[in-house]
């Protein structure tokens, strides 16, 4: 019997956090941070994890020294934009099909990656809630090609939703639930 087909999941990690007003991914959340709640969520689902650093490249490693089933990717400049960190990661990319999450949304918990991998469509595949699409998205490779064409300051969403989406519903509002803001992260650790 063959392994289990294994998927990679990359977690754009290198913005500079100004809404929030200090490096979002470093804050604490339950028994440890926000990127490691984010990415434990992703490798308890049996993923391999690209985490695209930045200005905050060597706390984030040292956070996950000595964890098996990360890799890193470095965006040199992620004032160009979320999509210029997404670019970076995929070139790490080497499954068949791998999810895209912000760092900032630890309340994704590894069921939700093993829902959207049950989902039929060869497309994207979209989490969505009460009709809002939300993370963590579901891509074939095929799409890297046109992904990395984009300019870095250009939305990637509008090539994901005109290559044949499918869309699955959920029972819970976390996957719209990011940490832009103060009041997000307070929001989120009430639960």
């Amino acid at each position: 019997m063959g392994e289990a087909e294994s998927f990679d999941c990359v977690i754009p990690a290198a913005g500079s956090s100004t809404r929030m007003g200090r490096p979002k991914q470093l804050l604490p959340f339950g028994d440890s941070t926000v990127i490691e709640t984010t990415a434990g969520n992703a490798l308890a689902a049996g993923l391999r994890v690209i985490i695209v650093l930045g200005p905050h490249a060597e706390a984030i490693k040292e956070l996950f020294k000595g964890r098996e089933g990360l890799v890193f990717a470095h965006n040199g400049d992620p004032s160009r934009g979320m999509l210029s960190s997404i670019q970076e990661g995929l070139r790490l990319v080497r499954s068949r099909r791998f999810f895209i999450i912000p760092a900032d949304m630890p309340m994704v918990g590894s069921g939700m990656y093993l829902r959207l991998l049950e989902s039929p469509g060869a497309g994207p595949v979209f989490p969505q809630y009460a009709g809002s699409k939300g993370h963590p998205v579901l891509l074939p490779s095929s799409l890297i090609p046109a992904i990395l064409a984009i300019p870095p300051t250009e939305p990637l969403r509008p090539l994901l939703l005109a290559s044949s989406p499918t869309y699955c519903e959920m029972s819970d509002d976390t996957i719209l639930r990011d940490l832009d803001t103060e009041e997000d992260y307070r929001a989120a650790l009430k639960g």
